[in-house]
This record gives structure tokens, sequence and C-alpha cells, in this order.
């Protein structure tokens, strides 16, 4: 007889099963202050109380329906989108993707979307352990239908832009490090957020330039981890 798993604890055993060591929230950099220096951290567009903030929202329309939610994704980040809205905006070059702790897409008010979560203005979203689970199905049905390779990492969705929705706010102690292209840009925020009061001192920046291309995804299907480097000063 199947085991039906229908409780939160069972998807924190999936994330431990499939080696997921985190989710993944792409922002512009020069929001890295704001989200850092509080413990509110990241937070959804209902509770966005600074207009400068209202006016550079990530997805302002949100197709999705969910606007008291952040989108994230597992492991790897939505790299198809942040081209799509760096092209839309090519004066501004500095993204970074912030890593969180996995222990969020496990809450009772997470949701979860084997695809885009804005296909169909929201209609493939899901809950519980079905809607966690339902992201790493042999085959998925997005644009296409697409299917894990023999050799995919087990921690990655079977769609690159599946989505995990976390209500209201990512507090900043759920942030585990800050992932950017390069050695430079890793030294470049550093220094900025110094002068920022309320930053924590010991958040680590990763230097990760496959995650800021789509080619990552090719890498992950073939068994391979894209390379990241620890930054260190001096």
């Amino acid at each position: 007889m199947r085991r039906k798993i229908n409780n939160m604890s069972s998807i924190e055993d999936l994330i431990a099963e499939k080696g997921i060591t985190r989710i993944c929230h792409f922002t512009r950099s020069n929001k890295l202050p704001h989200i850092l220096s509080k413990e509110s951290g990241i937070v959804a567009n209902t509770e966005l109380d600074d207009q400068i903030e209202l006016l550079s929202q990530n997805d302002p329309l949100r197709l999705d329906g969910k606007q008291d939610y952040v989108c994230c994704t597992i492991q790897y980040p939505n790299t198809w989108y942040l081209r799509k809205i760096k092209d839309k905006d090519p004066l501004f070059k500095q993204w970074v993707v912030l890593l969180i702790n996995p222990k969020l897409a496990a809450l009772s008010t997470t949701l979860y979307c084997h695809r885009n979560a804005a296909a169909s203005h929201g209609a493939f979203i899901k809950e519980g352990v079905e809607g966690f689970a339902g992201m790493f199905k042999q085959s998925v049905q997005g644009q296409r239908i697409i299917t894990r390779t023999p050799r995919m990492l087990p921690c990655c969705p079977t769609d690159d832009q599946a989505e995990v929705l976390i209500y209201k706010n990512i507090s900043r102690s759920a942030i585990l490090g800050v992932a950017v292209p390069t050695e430079e840009q890793a030294r470049i925020e550093k220094a900025r957020l110094r002068f920022v009061g309320g930053v924590p001192e010991d958040i680590p920046f990763i230097i990760a330039p496959d995650l800021f291309e789509v080619t990552w995804s090719g890498a992950v299907r073939n068994g391979q981890v894209p390379s990241e480097i620890l930054y260190r000063e001096g």
C-alpha cells in the first residue's frame, strides 16, 4: 500500500533526501542595503511601504496573482526570467542572487508550482506535499513536456523555472549568503555595505558566475555542480 504523505515534516524529509541546500531569490544589488539592514529582509509586494521600493519591484505585474508572496526557486535561480528583466533595463547591470534557508520551503504557508508560477495566471500553483513533490516528477508540462535526465542532480526541480512562493517575507536571518557573478562585484558590494548600519558583517558572498547564465541547466542535467567560490577579502 502506497503511503500517503500529507504533513509538513515530510516536506522537510524530501528536502533532506534530495540534498536541497537552499532556495534562491534574485534582486538588484542596490536593494541589498535595505534587505540586509532590517530583520524583515525580503518582503512581498503587498508589504512594501517605501515608494522607491514599489517602483523597483522585480515583477510589478505578478501574473501569478500572489502579490503577498515572495517568488523563489530551488537550488538555482530562474536565470531565464532574470535575463528577461535585465534586457528591459540594460543600464542597470548589477544583480545578486540571495541564497536562503530551504526550511522556508516546508512552511505550511508556502506554495509551489512545477513551472513558472505566472503560467495561466497561477492556475498550476499548489500547496502541501503534493505541490512540493510535483516539482520533481519524472516529466512535467511546461511550455513543452520536460523530462528529467538520468544524471540530473536530485536537488533540482524537473523544470528549471519551477517556483516556491514564500508568504509575506523572508527574514534576514534566513539569508545564508549572497551570490555574485564576479570577484569585483563581491568586493564592491562588501565595501558598500560597510557604510550601512545594521548589516551583519558575517554574511558570506559567493562568486558564482554560472548562476547568472542559463548554461547552468545543462550542467545540472548532466550531474555536474556549477562552480561556486567563497569570496575572501584580502
